[in-house]
C-alpha cells in the first residue's frame, strides 16, 4: 500500500507539471521572464552535488538479534543532467548511501553485521513552478538504481564477506530555489525500493538530502 501511495504522489505530480505548463499554477504564467525557468534558448545541461542522511528500513529486522543497530549514515551524491523544457528532464547521479551496521548476540554468539549501500541512478524529472514564491519549483522523479550492496558479517569467529547487485525502482520528491541565473539550492527525498533482493538482507533505503546544482544559461 505505501508502495502505490508514492507511485501515485509522484505520478500526480508528472500529470500536473503538464496542466501547469499550459496553463501556469495559479493562473500565472510558468516562470518570470528573466528566470532559468523560462529556457528561451532550449535544452539546459546542469550538474550538482548534495550529502544528506540515508536510511536502510529493514537493517535492524534480524530474527533472533540483540543487541544495538544504526539503520542510517551519512550520504552523499554526485548528478548531472539535462532540462528538455521547463517541464521535464532526466538526470544521472552517483550515490553512496553509507553503512548500516548492527553488533549484538545471536543465540548466545556474538555477531557484527554492516551493510553499505551505493550505485547509479537514472530517472526522468518533472518540474512545477511556484510562481507565488519566485524561482522556486517542486520536482519529482521515477527511475531505478543500479545499486551494489557490500555485506561484511561476524558470527562468534567466523567472518563472511559478500557482495550482491541489483536493479530497484526508484522515487523521488524535492524542491529547489534559484540563487542566481546559474546556481540553484536543492533539497530532495529518494526512496529505492527492495535493494538486496533475494538475499537475507533486502530492505529499502530512503536518502533525505540538501545540495547545490550548476546550470547552463
Amino acid at each position: 500500500m505505501k508502495k502505490l501511495m508514492i507511485l501515485s504522489l509522484v505520478l500526480g505530480l508528472f500529470s500536473a507539471a503538464e496542466t501547469v505548463q499550459a496553463e501556469g499554477l495559479f493562473g500565472f504564467n510558468t516562470a518570470p521572464a528573466n528566470s532559468n525557468f523560462s529556457f528561451n534558448n532550449g535544452l539546459k545541461m546542469y550538474a550538482g552535488a548534495s550529502a544528506g542522511y540515508a536510511m536502510q528500513g529493514n537493517t535492524c529486522n534480524l530474527p533472533f538479534f540483540e543487541g544495538s543497530c544504526e539503520d542510517g549514515a551519512m550520504s552523499w551524491k554526485v548528478f548531472g543532467g539535462a532540462r528538455l523544457n521547463p517541464m521535464f528532464g532526466a538526470e544521472l547521479a552517483y550515490a553512496q548511501l553509507g553503512t548500516a551496521e548492527k553488533k549484538g548476540v545471536i543465540a548466545t554468539q556474538t555477531a557484527q553485521v554492516s551493510n553499505e549501500l551505493a550505485g547509479y541512478q537514472l530517472s526522468g524529472v518533472a518540474y512545477l513552478p511556484i510562481n507565488v514564491v519566485p524561482n522556486l519549483e517542486l520536482m519529482g522523479k521515477g527511475g531505478a538504481m543500479f545499486w551494489e550492496r557490500t555485506t561484511q558479517e561476524t558470527l562468534s569467529t567466523n567472518s563472511k564477506h559478500s557482495t550482491d547487485q541489483g536493479i530497484s525502482p526508484l522515487v523521488g520528491l524535492g524542491a529547489q530555489y534559484q540563487l542566481n541565473p546559474n546556481l540553484h539550492l536543492r533539497g530532495e527525498w529518494e526512496h529505492v525500493f527492495n535493494t538486496g533482493s533475494g538475499s537475507d538482507h533486502e530492505t529499502d533505503a530512503d536518502n533525505y538530502s540538501l545540495g547545490f546544482m550548476y546550470s547552463t544559461l
